[in-house]
């Protein structure tokens, strides 16, 4: 069993440090082979920006910078290439008028309901040679790393 140490002080056994090396490996490795067969014009962390402003309604830059584990200034300048392509607008935020806020335009909206068709398509060669259990399995997992991705919104 692992000790906790300044960084992590919680206390891990090697099962569990087996399980978080083997998951941002394999996330890694499969966000490298879906975009091979797709094409948007975008970077993928602009894709991901479009996708976190869906899921979350209007939202600061700086929260987006914290969101997405980059500098503000990191984000401005996608934010101000995804609004030159109308998938984005900013409004002034109502409880704060020195604060914008980001949104997805109707045609932001459409562009993103295409690319996650888009990239749900390329993977399906690989998702349909997996059994039926494996792919439960696999539908399971994506449910356990989306409720902890909740978890961890919620205490930022």
């Amino acid at each position: 069993m692992a000790r906790p140490d300044a960084h992590y002080p919680w206390v891990m056994d090697d099962e569990l440090l087996a399980l978080g090396e083997d998951l941002v490996t394999t996330a890694a490795r499969v966000v490298r082979w879906v975009p091979r067969g797709t094409d948007f014009g975008l970077s993928l962390a602009a894709v991901r920006l479009l996708a976190r402003i869906s899921d979350h309604g209007p939202v600061r830059i700086s929260d987006l910078a914290v969101a997405e584990n980059c500098s503000q200034p990191t984000i401005t300048n996608h934010i101000k290439k995804l609004e030159s392509e109308h998938l984005v607008d900013r409004a002034a935020d109502p409880k704060d008028a020195r604060v914008w806020m980001i949104d997805l335009t109707d045609l932001g909206r459409q562009r993103l309901t295409e690319m996650r068709h888009s990239l749900g398509t390329s993977v399906l060669p690989n998702l349909s040679s997996l059994s039926r259990k494996d792919q439960k399995a696999l539908r399971d997992g994506v449910d356990a790393m989306r409720r902890l991705m909740a978890a961890q919104a919620s205490s930022n």
